[in-house]
């Protein structure tokens, strides 16, 4: 599954598949940045820290790296943010950094955090994501000139529907983790 995932997530961000993903604001949003954070999360398990570095110490029982995470997961999400990485490769390049170094944080960080940590950090960015999806398709006007109104609105709608199907996957793991056959009588 790593290689798979690492495979899919470095192709997605070299041309040409990069190119092909950034012509719709859909594939964009919702195969690409999720691709590279994700590929950059599962790499995190690879990655140690000694125990006296500064970012570990920063990084006391994983919050702080999973708000950075949140943070440049948002900021990809932006109209602004959209169409400059849609029209320039430096800020391509930039998009392709700083959502594999988002997604190293996250990855690090969840080892490190508590379940209500977890539970903050999925609950905030499903809301988010539900949120922009709202916002791009109840919008009378294009917020991305690098995407058609229609292109937006379709994502708007794949965004929500993301979302819900995220939490509803999310809560049934945790379902799962904390059911516990009931003892059994000889």
């Amino acid at each position: 599954m790593l290689v798979g995932v690492t495979v899919s997530g470095v192709a997605s961000a070299l041309p040409p598949l990069s190119t092909l993903l950034m012509q719709l604001m859909l594939t964009q949003m919702l195969v690409q940045i999720p691709l590279i954070f994700i590929a950059a999360a599962f790499w995190s398990k690879y990655l140690s820290w000694p125990t006296g570095t500064r970012w570990k110490r920063w990084n006391t029982q994983g919050a702080p790296g999973l708000l950075f995470s949140a943070m440049v997961m948002v900021y990809w999400m932006t109209p602004i943010a959209l169409d400059h990485a849609a029209t320039d490769s430096l800020w391509e390049t930039a998009k392709v950094a700083s959502l594999a170094a988002a997604g190293i944080s996250a990855g690090i960080s969840w080892r490190m955090s508590s379940g209500v940590a977890h539970a903050f950090y999925v609950g905030n960015m499903v809301w988010m994501t539900i949120t922009a999806g709202m916002l791009y398709q109840e919008a009378t006007q294009r917020l991305c000139n690098a995407y058609l109104w229609d292109d937006q609105a379709i994502t708007g709608q794949a965004l929500v529907v993301a979302s819900i199907i995220l939490a509803v996957t999310w809560m049934l793991i945790l379902a799962g983790q904390t059911m516990r056959p009931l003892p059994q009588r000889d």
